[in-house]
């Protein structure tokens, strides 16, 4: 009984600081940060930039630099295989100055760190848990990108921290706000929001203007979605540092979550007082006129890049290895998504694409890798066999 007792209270206890902290942690930017310094740089692939000085930097440089702060955030655009590269350079640095180093993952929501855990104490091979962690069902980008920094986790037993919400979760907030959700559902993301950061807003508002995205009640229901995810990363990562005693955490979200730090860096900031970094790899043909501290820390100059095939080729379908046998089960359909406006309903069985048999997510994967536009999958549904097509031209 005594035992019991005492895990319930090391399990409350990151609670319990938090919620204490929350109410006083400061909630002004850094100093640093809207500096007005402007950098008109030449810049070429391979590049390191301190945002600050404007001074150009070695990798050992960089890596010394990080070194000196605990939180460590490394953008990323989630189909760009360079960014995945300096990522895995960042960690691969630290975990050489002989640190204990975590790695938190934006891929993945706080309901599956059993399947990550497992991966990391070689529990699991790769199939096995992309199966046990829903890796298709809750990210559906290809795992190749992410591949190089989870076989090092693996090798170094370097812990991993799965930092989302469920996108079930995320997905009835856009569509119905956070009044909508159930108190099963509300105990599943951030127990604390803070929605007075106006530079947040208004860069939110411009994403909602420019995509206008489909199935969305309103603005105000698209902003709390987006909260839910960057506060409940926010919250994750402020417990897991509260919980055990890492040198470094290295971060791995979009770069939306963490360019400009409004996301998810500054509100663990608010909950946790401590020094962060943001690392901004870019592309050469996405770097702007001039370059400023307001971005991030670091910039990361990469050879521009064409985008993966399948990238863009997104189908709006949540999807399960049939347990019966053959193909995929569909779990969910997206509304507005591609997927529900050729037809797709839950619980059809995928079984072929453009008639070659799918057997598993990877099987799907390879298929979208190819350049063409046009995908014809093959459908069973209530005894009888369908064919849907489908166009990705954009």
């Amino acid at each position: 009984m005594l035992k019991k007792l005492r895990r319930r209270m090391g399990n409350l206890f990151p609670w319990l600081a938090l919620s204490m902290l929350c109410g006083c942690a400061a909630v002004e930017r850094p100093e640093a940060v809207g500096s007005g310094r402007l950098w008109r740089l030449p810049l070429q692939p391979g590049d390191i930039v301190d945002l600050h000085t404007g001074q150009k930097l070695s990798l050992e440089d960089l890596i010394n630099a990080l070194g000196k702060v605990r939180l460590i955030y490394v953008g990323e655009v989630h189909a760009r295989m360079a960014d995945h590269e300096v990522q895995h350079k960042v960690i691969q640095g630290l975990s050489e100055l002989g640190k204990k180093i975590g790695i938190g993952l934006e891929m993945l929501p706080r309901t599956e760190q059993t399947a990550l855990d497992l991966w990391v104490h070689g529990a699991l091979d790769e199939e096995a848990f992309l199966e046990a962690a829903g890796w298709e069902r809750h990210w559906g980008f290809p795992f190749d990108g992410y591949r190089p920094v989870f076989a090092l986790a693996r090798e170094k037993n370097l812990p991993m921290r799965a930092l989302n919400a469920p996108p079930t979760v995320v997905r009835k907030v856009s569509r119905q706000g956070l009044d909508s959700l159930s108190d099963e559902e509300r105990r599943q993301i951030a127990h604390h929001f803070f929605m007075d950061d106006a530079a947040h807003r208004a860069y939110i508002q411009e994403e909602f203007r420019m995509h206008m995205p489909g199935g969305i009640r309103d603005f105000e229901s698209f902003y709390q979605a987006q909260l839910v995810w960057d506060e409940t990363m926010a919250e994750s990562l402020a417990v897991w540092m509260v919980q055990e005693p890492l040198d470094h955490v290295v971060v791995l979200a979009g770069k939306g979550h963490v360019n400009q730090r409004f996301g998810i860096p500054e509100r663990v900031r608010r909950r946790l007082e401590h020094r962060y970094a943001v690392v901004v790899p870019v592309a050469t043909d996405e770097i702007p006129e001039a370059v400023t501290p307001d971005v991030g820390d670091y910039l990361v100059v990469t050879a521009a890049e064409k985008p993966a095939p399948g990238h863009g080729k997104r189908l709006g379908l949540s999807l399960q290895k049939n347990p019966g046998g053959k193909g995929l089960r569909v779990l969910e359909v997206v509304p507005n998504s591609r997927a529900e406006k050729a037809g797709f309903l839950p619980g059809d069985l995928l079984v072929a694409v453009d008639g070659q048999p799918v057997e598993d997510l990877e099987a799907l994967h390879r298929r979208f890798r190819s350049e063409q536009k046009g995908v014809a999958f093959t459908l069973e549904r209530g005894g009888s066999v369908m064919e849907i097509k489908v166009d990705f031209e954009p």
